[in-house]
């Protein structure tokens, strides 16, 4: 693995690796989000038979669904705020559910629901739990906490947590979410093995996670549990089909293309995925055109940028 960045300068590399990490997350996310509902692979082909090659403009006042919009705003909070507060956080979130809301899903709705009537963001997410249904929601808006503490794996792991906990208190849940974050940390320093120094960091986590993980430098993309029956959103798969893309996929653009025609939650898949492709690849690797169809969104890197220079002091 490469050196750590000095305190003194930022290492490029390490700058346009954060950008490309949240613009990969927010591409990734508008990419996906037209066939999102339209279920498996066929269906897909017959809505889209042209392919899904461009990012679709998003409705008028309304730049971002749930993915990218909770992201955004967690990073928001990270940036001004300058630590990691789980009441700011979840009053940024609660407001947008008031204002747009745009592709909420029913675990994330249910806890930011208690939140606007009095109840402390821990306990909502606690309240709002479902064990049936460990759902994907608190991984895709993760990738932020790796960004502001990449130099302090402890402080990532339970930011991650936390923030996951705000609405999703399943364990798969946070410790899906403190996956992702140390898969970007890797990746956002050179290293492209991340998968053994992962598993390393997820003492205790829970094991359909730690063997979803496990599987992926030996598994084959016609494996991948892209478009499950009855099983769409669930966050192990997410985090396994993100760590396989960004193991095995040389193209991002090419894996963000696949992933939102694949089936399944395409847009969650491809915002987790295109985070990780985007630490591994910097902001380079994005095709000029989305980076113009992004619109209100190209502020995005800017905003990583800022947190990646506010990185946490060493412990």
């Amino acid at each position: 693995m490469t050196a750590r960045v000095s305190d003194d300068a930022l290492d490029p590399r390490l700058v346009t690796r954060a950008r490309g990490a949240l613009l990969g997350l927010v591409v990734g996310n508008q990419l996906g989000v037209p066939t999102e509902h339209l279920g498996t692979a066929k269906a897909i082909y017959e809505a889209f038979p042209q392919g899904v090659r461009d990012l679709a403009p998003p409705p008028q006042g309304s730049p971002f669904d749930d993915d990218a919009a909770m992201t955004l705003l967690l990073a928001e909070s990270l940036a001004e705020q300058g630590d990691f507060d789980a009441h700011d956080v979840a009053e940024r979130w609660v407001k947008w559910m008031k204002q747009d809301g745009r592709g909420i899903g029913f675990t994330t709705l249910r806890a930011l629901r208690l939140i606007e009537d009095g109840t402390e963001p821990f306990e909502a997410g606690r309240l709002a739990h479902n064990a049936r249904a460990a759902s994907n929601g608190a991984v895709m808006r993760c990738i932020p906490v790796a960004l502001r503490y990449h130099d302090n794996v402890d402080r990532l792991i339970r930011v991650s947590t936390q923030q996951a906990a705000i609405t999703h208190a399943d364990e798969r849940c946070t410790w899906g979410a403190a996956a992702v974050n140390l898969a970007a940390r890797e990746l956002l320093h050179g290293n492209q093995h991340f998968v053994e120094e992962v598993v390393h960091r997820l003492q205790g986590a829970p094991r359909a996670l730690v063997e979803a993980i496990r599987r992926v430098p030996w598994e084959q993309e016609s494996e991948l549990p892209i478009s499950v029956a009855g099983e769409a959103g669930y966050v192990v798969h997410c985090v396994e089909i993100a760590f396989w893309c960004a193991m095995h996929r040389p193209s991002l653009e090419e894996a963000l293309i696949f992933l939102a025609e694949a089936g399944g939650d395409t847009d969650t898949n491809a915002a987790v995925a295109g985070a990780l492709l985007g630490a591994r690849d910097g902001e380079a690797a994005f095709p000029p055109r989305w980076l113009e169809q992004l619109g209100a969104g190209r502020g995005v890197a800017t905003l990583a940028e800022r947190l990646i220079t506010a990185a946490s002091p060493k412990p």
